[in-house]
């Protein structure tokens, strides 16, 4: 494997144990693959954080604004969007040159990834911990049957729509996408200021049940939203076509 290909496998967190050894390897010998790899990790770093912070501020729009005023959209600061757009390119595009011949199946896999906890960010070392705490350190830690449970708690006790969102994210983990599409229909129901990334992963739910028509209707709803993995659907929607 070329080391542009090992980068690419290592971010999408496919290497085995002899892969991962190379990483390493690499990393400790090639000064050059180093700062690649630096520069890639701090890169998605940096568009998490901006992602988090992004939603903060919508979920504090909805909370302080009149309901007649418009929601404010947020968008990535310029070098944020020119780099996430460097990342896709550099690290995932690779995926699609060829996606003609990638079944449903593997194109499922090849651009499902479950959502970053940008609702309740985690303080490690907190010595008080509460559900939400619990349920969202369970799931950074892809503990996704104990999430889940912890999740199903939460829903009991308070009616947040997030948990619906979190919830599907964890049935795809766990191969339930009848479920998931529940879930996440549940949530479109609710309007939650996450709305827009709904449409994506029930594209995905919908390819992997095998109902094509319906992922191809909410592949085209990302795409004219131009938001959300809107470069990514187009690519999916390419190869369905």
């Amino acid at each position: 494997m070329d080391k542009e290909s090992l980068i690419n496998a290592y971010f999408e967190g496919t290497l085995d144990e002899n892969g991962l050894a190379e990483v390493a390897r690499l990393r400790a010998t090639d000064a050059a693959f180093d700062e690649e790899m630096t520069f890639q990790t701090e890169l998605q770093g940096a568009l998490k954080k901006q992602e988090r912070q992004d939603v903060k501020e919508l979920f504090n729009a909805i909370k302080t604004e009149e309901p007649s005023k418009p929601v404010k959209v947020f968008k990535l600061r310029p070098w944020l969007a020119a780099a996430s757009v460097a990342l896709v390119l550099g690290l995932g595009s690779w995926l699609f040159f060829n996606s003609g011949t990638m079944d449903p199946n593997q194109l499922y896999e090849a651009n499902f990834e479950p959502y970053d906890n940008v609702v309740h960010p985690i303080e490690r070392g907190n010595q008080i911990e509460d559900l939400r705490d619990r349920a969202f350190t369970a799931y950074e830690n892809k503990e996704y049957p104990l999430a889940l449970e912890l999740f199903n708690q939460l829903n009991r006790e308070q009616s947040d729509p997030y948990i619906e969102f979190y919830s599907a994210i964890i049935h795809m983990e766990l191969g339930d996408h009848n479920q998931a599409v529940v879930s996440l229909e549940s949530y479109m129901a609710q309007d939650g200021v996450l709305s827009d990334r709904v449409d994506w992963y029930l594209a995905l739910s919908y390819l992997k049940l095998g109902a094509l028509e319906k992922s191809r209707e909410r592949l085209q709803k990302v795409i004219a939203k131009k938001s959300f993995k809107a470069e990514e659907a187009t690519k999916i929607l390419d190869a369905l076509e």
